[in-house]
């Protein structure tokens, strides 16, 4: 029973990762979309990515509680490792960040597109494709999956483990912040 949820695991693993590595393609891309047209392409990319994040998260979740449970394969993993707290914590950060913030972004640019014309440019679509909150978002997910996946390979200590994800969300931010800057002085 246990390779079958370590199996499990792993899916919702790749289902995780093919997930956001498509929304980071995708929010970087609708940044510097020219058209309302290929806007609505990006963004029917997302919505059909949408349906498979919250199944894969619980999928990781689930999984992963249940190997803990079971103390790991051979009794390798005990509750009171630093990483499975922090894992656990993060993977539930990412879940709500991502039905909130993400969500709520998603949706403002959603309803935005819908009500478009087909002219070029619009202002208030520029804004939210200029809006810095989908990006710093995205980065921060991706960020924290890199570190989930160093934490589940390496399995270090509470602090050691903490601190990955305090230095890779770091380098999310600054990362983020030079994308949006250079994104918005190339429009203007």
């Amino acid at each position: 029973m246990y390779n079958a949820a370590l199996f499990l695991h792993l899916i919702g693993v790749v289902v995780l990762v093919g997930a956001v590595t498509t929304t980071l393609l995708t929010t970087l891309r609708v940044q510097t979309a020219r058209s309302v047209a290929e806007l609505r392409t990006l963004t029917a990319v997302t919505k059909r990515i949408e349906p498979f994040i919250a199944p894969g998260m619980v999928l990781i979740i689930v999984t992963g509680l249940y190997m803990v449970s079971q103390h790991g394969y051979r009794g390798s993993i005990l509750w009171s490792a630093g990483w499975v707290d922090t894992a656990l914590f993060i993977t539930v950060l990412l879940s709500v960040i991502g039905r909130t913030v993400e969500a709520r972004d998603a949706k403002r640019l959603h309803a935005a597109i819908d009500k478009a014309s087909d002219k070029w440019p619009q202002a208030d679509l520029r804004k939210l494709q200029l809006t810095a909150s989908p990006i710093y978002t995205v980065f921060f997910g991706t960020s924290q999956v890199i570190a989930l996946l160093y934490l589940m390979t390496n399995r270090p200590g509470l602090v050691a483990s903490i601190a990955a994800c305090v230095i890779v969300g770091i380098v999310s931010a600054i990362v983020a912040t030079i994308r949006i800057r250079s994104v918005r002085r190339s429009v203007h």
